[in-house]
């Protein structure tokens, strides 16, 4: 997908992105490789955007079980097109559990997240982080990125309080400041199940 296709989408779903660039292959690369994707692991993809994150995951585990949640049409079109041995679902984060019973997979062993957290309000991540808990493995991990500029936000610390909530572990990886805008990622483990 072009530059130009992803700024069309960030202008017809302005409440849903959040990036104003894809994300790029070192992040990608580094939220892979954090969360520890092996090669029989099931793995759930939200927000695949443009593949970015998408082709770090396989580039990690090539033959790995993949699911890539992305509710815009045209990117969820040119993911298909792209890795054609993927299941791709135009679907929303909180409609997890049922996707992935259609798919086969009722449990996920890794999440990588690519979703605009800040933008939604808390009854919304709360509502994702929900059915993304009740869809892991006991040793499940959840992988999502945020921006190093929007940690000088009154509501910066939102998000890491948030999977606190939901997970028994949170850890802050190293910045990818070749990324645009330079952003690191959150690493969640041990899953409370509600």
């Amino acid at each position: 997908m072009s530059a130009f296709a992803f700024l069309r989408d960030v202008a017809r779903r302005p409440t849903q992105m959040g990036a104003i660039a894809p994300s790029g292959s070192q992040l990608g690369e580094m939220m892979a490789r954090e969360v520890g994707i092996e090669p029989d692991h099931v793995v759930v993809e939200l927000g695949a955007g443009t593949g970015s994150l998408t082709q770090a995951i396989r580039n990690r585990a090539p033959h790995a079980p993949l699911l890539a949640l992305e509710p815009g049409a045209e990117m969820a079109e040119g993911l298909r097109r792209r890795f054609p041995d993927i299941e791709v679902s135009q679907r929303l984060a909180h409609e997890l559990p049922e996707v992935l019973r259609e798919w086969g997979h009722p449990a996920v062993d890794r999440v990588v997240s690519g979703l605009p957290w800040t933008i939604w309000p808390d009854h919304v991540q709360n509502q994702i982080l929900d059915a993304v808990v009740s869809c892991m493995k006991p040793d499940g991990q959840l992988v999502t990125f945020t921006y190093v500029h929007s940690q000088v936000l009154p509501g910066a610390d939102v998000l890491k309080k948030m999977l606190d909530r939901y997970f028994g572990s949170v850890r802050k990886t190293p910045i990818a400041w070749l990324n645009l805008p330079p952003a690191f990622a959150y690493v969640a483990s041990q899953p409370r199940k509600k």
